[in-house]
């Protein structure tokens, strides 16, 4: 059951993270098939790097990363733009998406700690359903579009 509702907040995550980057393009006439569709939102000079999405979402770029949060609710992403890869699971900002995302409260009921959620996210690798992009020991997990 913990694997199962890891996975539910995964697919959310991601599904969250993918509309909000669209989102951005739209906004911002990005190309997102382009190796590099940030790069005028990257730079200090234009002050692109931290405005709002729209009336509902503000962001802000830091490195390979763009973080997320709705102004209403709080609720926070925490999306990695290195390779054009949205997808990619960090356990303190999944944990943290989880904890400000009103739909997955219930799986705090569940997970009674930090450690147990990072504890099941190194399970879904074990298992497969988590894959790494990257070579060990450097993680970049996502998860497994094939059937395990």
């Amino acid at each position: 059951m913990q694997k199962e509702l890891l996975v539910e907040a995964i697919i959310l995550f991601n599904k969250t993270a993918k509309e909000l980057i669209e989102l951005l393009a739209e906004k911002y006439n990005l190309d997102l098939n382009s190796s590099t569709p940030f790069t005028k939102l990257l730079t200090r000079s234009n002050d692109l790097w931290r405005g709002n999405v729209n009336k509902e979402w503000k962001y802000w770029f830091h490195g390979g990363h763009c973080e997320f949060e709705n102004i209403n609710s709080k609720q926070y992403l925490h999306v990695n733009i290195t390779r054009c890869i949205y997808e990619v699971i960090d356990y303190f900002y999944l944990y943290k998406f989880v904890q400000t995302t009103e739909s997955l409260k219930h799986i705090l009921k569940i997970f009674t700690s930090e450690k147990m959620f990072y504890e099941t996210i190194d399970k879904l690798f074990e298992d497969g359903i988590l894959v790494n992009l990257e070579e060990l020991p450097s993680k970049m997990l996502v998860l497994n579009d094939k059937p395990v």
